[in-house]
């Protein structure tokens, strides 16, 4: 589907938002199925879209468990890109213990992402770099009034801090190296990278109870909002109960 005929659904119906399309694409994109009109799904709960997703998928059936699957190719990754021994990674060693928050660049989180050859998590900013880049805008347009004597006025303040925010992010961008809720943990982080790639895992493994479908579509978006998985029941509305649109 074209990007004009995206916008196009977006603006005749209220609920399906931006924010609700790449969601409705991630879990496309995670358990490889066609959706269809994602009209049809606004206001679907997590256990009836589940629903739909079971009935779209074909992975083979076997035994095997997708955890750990997951488990043992994240451990190949990081243990070649941190050159450390495999054996010092397990389910609760602390991703900050493996790679501290000051070495988690970005890129070489692209690194990791590149040698697994699926999704990573993205990483995220945060929140004392939120506040900065919505605070320090407005400190800098008053320091500059009252302290270096620019004839700025209220109003320029107001609009200059507007203006600044954006920039502000940008700058802050090389900060965004957190993990979304549930990540801090290796174990934590393998089921988000499992849910981001629940097709690629259970074509080749073979897993498909809606049970385990509920569970990594719940894992997912939580990733994608940036929430707790316990706060994601099988009972909530996309997207109304998400606060999103």
């Amino acid at each position: 589907m074209t990007l004009l005929n995206a916008d196009e659904k977006i603006e005749r119906d209220p609920l399906l938002g931006e924010d609700t399309w790449e969601l409705f694409e991630s879990i496309e994109d995670s358990f490889s199925v066609d959706l269809g009109d994602y009209h049809a799904l606004c206001g679907m709960t997590i256990a009836q879209l589940t629903d739909e997703v079971s009935k779209r998928t074909n992975y083979p059936l076997n035994d095997n468990c997708l955890s750990s699957a997951s488990f043992y190719r994240l451990r190949r990754a990081f243990a070649a890109v941190l050159d450390i021994p495999r054996a010092t990674i397990r389910p609760s060693s602390t991703v900050c213990e493996l790679l501290p928050w000051m070495k988690r660049s970005r890129t070489r989180w692209g690194l990791i992402e590149d040698r697994f050859g699926l999704k990573l998590p993205k990483l995220i900013f945060p929140r004392w770099a939120l506040i900065s880049a919505l605070v320090s805008p407005v400190i800098l347009l008053i320091c500059l009034r009252f302290f270096a004597g620019f004839p700025i006025n209220t109003e320029a303040i107001f609009i200059g801090s507007i203006l600044l925010i954006l920039p502000a992010f940008f700058v802050l961008i090389p900060f965004a190296r957190d993990l979304p809720p549930g990540g801090e943990t290796f174990g934590g982080l393998t089921k988000m990278v499992l849910a981001c790639n629940y097709a690629a895992f259970a074509s080749q493994y073979g897993n498909s109870s809606e049970s385990d479908i509920l569970t990594a579509l719940q894992q997912l978006v939580a990733t994608k909002m940036v929430m707790k998985l316990e706060d994601i029941t099988p009972g909530m509305r996309i997207p109304q109960d998400l606060n999103i649109y």
